[in-house]
């Protein structure tokens, strides 16, 4: 499946859910929900800002491991988002509860 197709959907909460659970990564989920309930987000709501994110603050070096990362997949829709995701988390698990960074709206939750 397309990226693009894939976070259309994620306006559904449960078709975002599923979306994610086929990433494979039970533990991935767990911190996207863990992460989203922090800035008062719904996981589709938090997967989709990541990838915002990812678009508009991703370095240099990290638009080329993913990349890398997309070449060596038979899925690279799921791999690109799950690579973004990790992005993303890693970043706002270690800001802690202040606005996402590279959001159009500035932050909080229902980033668009």
């Amino acid at each position: 499946m397309q990226l693009g197709q894939i976070i259309r959907n994620f306006s559904e909460e449960a078709v975002a859910a599923d979306a994610l659970l086929s990433c494979g990564d039970l533990t991935l989920l767990a911190r996207i929900g863990s992460t989203a309930d922090r800035f008062d987000e719904t996981v589709g709501e938090y997967a989709a800002g990541a990838v915002r994110r990812f678009a508009n603050s991703a370095s240099s070096e990290d638009w080329l491991a993913l990349m890398n990362t997309v070449e060596r997949t038979d899925d690279p829709g799921f791999r690109c988002l799950t690579h973004m995701l990790h992005w993303s988390l890693k970043r706002d698990e270690a800001q802690g509860t202040v606005s996402h960074v590279g959001c159009s709206c500035g932050g909080g939750g229902g980033c668009t």
